[in-house]
């Protein structure tokens, strides 16, 4: 009758720990590698190196636990080469996640300057139609001031008055006619200057 091997109970629990630190340490650099964690998980991964060492020291007699030893130390290689292939590819950046990110973080920035540029020229539109208006405006009143004094109406109008009128006047008849624009005109009625507005379309 063949000699039954004693089986070490302990010994069992070890590997079973070092099975699962080498899950999880392959988790946790998976998220390293997408992103997700900004820290590279060095502990872990040297816990796992320190607890091959150690069980390299003991003298396991089990055939059965001596082979699932030698099989966990050869996925453990094959897992710290893969590790350090994808740790290299990312210093030399052409990691393919590394240079997915960067490529999405290059056209976000892009997007970003796009927008920068277009909020910039929307500014520089609006204060170039807010100058083009205040010009305007002042021809208006000079031309109305002109004929106010020739029709021998006062003058003493204040501009800013009468911008915010013509303002006030142009909204109103762009939402009564719907039209693109509108344009004012002196006239001379009964002898008295006046401001006629015509809507543009």
């Amino acid at each position: 009758m063949a000699k039954r091997i004693k089986v070490d109970r302990a010994l069992n629990s070890r590997l079973d720990e070092l099975e699962q630190r080498m899950f999880m340490l392959k988790i946790a650099y998976e998220k390293y590698f997408n992103g997700i964690d900004k820290i590279e998980p060095l502990r872990e991964r040297d816990g796992v190196k320190n607890m091959i060492r150690e069980l390299l020291q003991e003298n396991i007699t089990n055939t059965i636990q001596k082979y699932r030893f030698r099989q966990l130390r050869a996925r453990a290689n094959i897992l710290d080469l893969y590790l350090q292939r994808n740790l290299v590819m990312i210093e030399r950046g052409t990691h393919p996640k590394m240079q997915f990110r960067a490529g999405l973080k290059e056209r976000q920035q892009r997007e970003m300057d796009d927008r920068r540029k277009q909020q910039l020229q929307n500014t520089r539109d609006r204060a170039d139609k807010q100058r083009k208006e205040d010009a305007a405006f002042r021809q208006i009143f000079d031309s109305y001031m002109k004929a106010r004094k020739k029709c021998g109406q006062s003058t003493s109008m204040e501009y800013e008055s009468v911008q915010k009128t013509l303002r006030n006047q142009v909204r109103n008849i762009k939402g009564r006619y719907k039209c693109n624009s509108v344009s004012f005109r002196v006239q001379i009625e009964d002898g008295k200057a006046r401001l006629k507005a015509v809507p543009k379309r």
